[in-house]
Parts: structure tokens; sequence; C-alpha cells
């Protein structure tokens, strides 16, 4: 089988923006070319900047007239263009998806992806026999808003969210989707965040069959340049969203499966998908950052705890931990001082809590705590732990710090959804008396 090189299959139209300009010159180029990322050439290194950094900066009120050195940038992969497809393989990541591509000197030639590989090397007949319904053996759930939802509030979800996009659902139906590139214009027209999420959404909503193969909804998105696919089932209802990456890693584990079962010649290949499979599964359910579980696993195993306690009876209690002015850490120390806070801060409740419960990363420096068959006076007692842990423990450059703590307890007839929101009741009271304390449903601190 011939492998092409990497130069043979890459883009090598690319627009960039020097490391020195702006962000300000980085969001007119992403506005003016309606791209959702573009590529940061410094010399020999690569980096890339997206929507998602543009909404975290907005948020935090970065003046956008620094320059693009002056900020946090994820660094792309870089591999010679005349290395072949298989040795990129092991460059590509769920979050990571372009690889540049380098001249002998370290100059950009141009940028492959993992569609571009797989397109390469991937027998068409699977992609042509599997049906997109099949990816949803596990969930790809969405968030949806009402048209009368304001900016600044999608803005917020959009922050933390490992979904790049929202539908705008009215009477069961989408009318409407809100998109990376839609908030890139948004924010670089200077919009109030006031203004409706209807007046910037894109509509109407294209949408795909369930029924469709892997290969038209790879043609859908070629064509259509979109990044993700709207799915609904017959009668019109969306069932989930999924990415190219989504197709892309339902395609490399049926080829893995095929290569294992006739092809004994290709079992080097074999190894890598499987290892790539590894590594998506793990990106679907862990926090980069903490390597805890992450908000969506989180939601799985809450579900699953209810259903025990509906069928068994007993009670649990959620406890909700955000760390107190966390903000000024990295407004003062920087984003790498502000995550090894993060890390330091999840090693030590880690250490505290038992392995039947379940910690999780809730968004920022937020994090979830389910301990089970827990009621609140025994949660309260582990808050406290935590909290006192975390006060007593230095942490290096920084000092000192505390987490304000919420607790409430949780039975078989509870939702998600209203356990959250009485945590987070009592994680507010905690902060409006003063931060560093735990209040819990039987608390009177």
């Amino acid at each position: 089988m011939f492998f092409p090189t990497l130069g043979l299959i890459a883009t090598t139209d690319v627009i960039t923006v020097d490391m020195h300009h702006t962000v300000q010159d980085a969001l007119d180029k992403m506005h003016q070319y309606n791209h959702r990322s573009i590529i940061v050439v410094n010399n020999t290194l690569h980096y890339i900047i997206t929507t998602k950094d543009i909404i975290r900066l907005k948020l935090e009120e970065v003046d956008f007239s620094i320059p693009l050195s002056q900020i946090t940038l994820r660094p792309l992969p870089l591999i010679d263009k005349e290395s072949n497809i298989i040795n990129a393989l092991n460059l590509t990541h769920e979050s990571d998806e372009h690889i540049c591509v380098c001249n002998k000197d370290g100059s950009l030639y141009g940028l492959v992806t993992n569609s571009d590989i797989v397109a390469s090397v991937d027998p068409q007949v699977i992609l042509e026999s599997l049906q997109i319904s099949t990816i949803f053996e596990k969930k790809f759930g969405y968030k949806s808003f009402a048209p009368d939802t304001t900016m600044s509030e999608v803005l917020e979800f959009m922050k933390d969210s490992l979904s790049d996009c929202v539908i705008i659902q009215e009477g069961g139906y989408p009318a409407g989707i809100l998109t990376s590139k839609d908030v890139i214009r948004f924010i670089g027209k200077g919009i109030s965040p006031t203004q409706l999420v209807s007046e910037v959404m894109s509509s109407p909503v294209e949408m795909l069959s369930e029924k469709a193969s892997i290969s038209e909804g790879l043609e859908y998105l070629r064509n259509g340049h979109f990044k993700r696919i709207v799915v609904t089932n017959d009668e019109g209802h969306v069932v989930g969203i999924v990415t190219q990456q989504d197709l892309i890693s339902r395609t490399y584990l049926k080829w893995s499966q095929l290569m294992q079962d006739h092809f004994q010649q290709f079992e080097e290949i074999t190894q890598i998908l499987q290892q790539k499979n590894r590594h998506l599964t793990k990106l679907a359910t862990k926090d980069t950052l903490t390597e805890i579980h992450n908000r969506h696993m989180f939601d799985e195993l809450f579900s699953q705890e209810l259903s025990i306690m509906k069928r068994q009876g007993g009670k649990s209690a959620l406890i909700m931990i955000d760390l107190d002015y966390f903000k000024r850490v990295n407004d003062t120390y920087g984003h790498n001082i502000g995550d090894y806070v993060l890390k330091k801060f999840v090693s030590l409740v880690s250490s505290v809590v038992r392995e039947a419960d379940v910690f999780a990363r809730w968004g920022g420096e937020e994090f979830v705590l389910l301990l089970r068959n827990t009621g609140c006076d025994e949660a309260y007692s582990v808050g406290e732990k935590i909290r006192m842990l975390v006060e007593s423990e230095p942490f290096e450059d920084v000092g000192h710090i505390t987490c304000s703590i919420g607790i409430t307890e949780v039975t078989g007839d509870d939702s998600l959804i209203g356990a959250i929101e009485r945590a987070d009741n009592a994680l507010y009271s905690a902060k409006d008396m003063g931060r560093n304390r735990t209040i819990s449903c039987r608390s009177n601190v």
C-alpha cells in the first residue's frame, strides 16, 4: 500500500498572523476570512489561536491591543513535509486537529488534519457502510438555549464548554445555531452582550439524518465548510451534534478491527490506531489539565448513581467547591501558575476522598464531588477536612489559598440540575458570608 508524504496532501493556502501582531489583528483576520482559528507564526515555532481563546480573553477583559506573544497560546505539532502519513498518526489528537507541515528549515509549508490522513489511508467501503447513527452508541449531547437568551449567558457557557456551538430551540425544534464563527463576528463588532442570541445566531439550521453514512457526513462537512453536523431523527428532532473528529474516530475503530482480522502485515498501523482510540476515549471522559473526570463524565456517573438509589434506596451528598479569588492568581502570576494551583488542589482533594466517590472538574475553578452513601453531616465533615487542608497547604509562588464549599443531599428522586442548583446556592451563601467556609443543608455555620 502506498502512503503519501505529508507534502503531497498538505493544504498550503494557510491564513497566518505573526506572533508580534496584536490580538485585535488576529481577530480581524479571523473575521475577514471567516475562520474559527488561525495559525500564529514565530520563526520555526507555530501556534494556534481559536474562538475559545478569543472568548476567554474577552471575558477576562484583556486589552486586544497587546501582542500575541504576551498571551498563552497552544503550540501545534510539527512534522517534516517529507514524512509520510503514518508518522503523523501519533501526532493528531481530538483537541489538536491540525499539524504543521514544515520545510527543512522549519518554516511553515502547510497544514494537514485528521480528515486528510483518514482520506489517504482508509478504505472507502468503511466510510460508505457505517451510518452516523452507529456513533450514538455513546452520548453526543448538545446544549440548547431559548431565542430570548442574552449573549452574555451563552458566552459564559461556551467559555468552559467542550462544545464550540449551541442550538437555539423553539417549540422543541431548532430555530438556529450559534457557532464559534458567529461568536467571532459578534465580538469583532463590539456589540453589547445584552443582545439576544436570536439576533446573532445563524438560521436556518443545516441538518443531516442520522441514517446518512459516515462518508456522506464527511462530504457534507467538506462541501458546506462546516465543523459539525446537527443530526436529526425522522421527526426532525435534534438527537445530537457530531464533529468531523467523531466520524473519524469511529472510522479508525472499524478499520482497526478489519486490520486485525485480515491484514497481519499492517500490525504496526493497527497498534497506532488502537492507541489513538484509547487516547480519544480518555479525552472524552477526563479533564485535560487535572486528569480527573470532566463535566460530561460526571453527568453520566451521577445518572448511574441516581438509578441505583432509585432501585435500592439510600442517599448521597453533592459537594461543590470553588477556589476563592482564583482570578487574582491568574492575573497576578499568570496562567501557568494558575494551572499549577488547580493541579495541586486536585491532588490535595484526591488524597481525602474515597475511591468510590466521584470527583470532577465542573468548569474553570469549580469542582464537584459526589459522596456515595453519605448524608449531609458526614459530607460536612469531609468538606471541612478539604477546606482546612487547602487552607493550610502552601502553594509555590502563590502562598496560601482558600476555597468555599456548598453541600446538598441527593436522593433517588432527585435530578442533577436540581442538586447542582441547591449545592450552588449553598456555595454562594458561603461566599456571601466571607468565603473560606463550608455551608450544607444542615449547616448553621
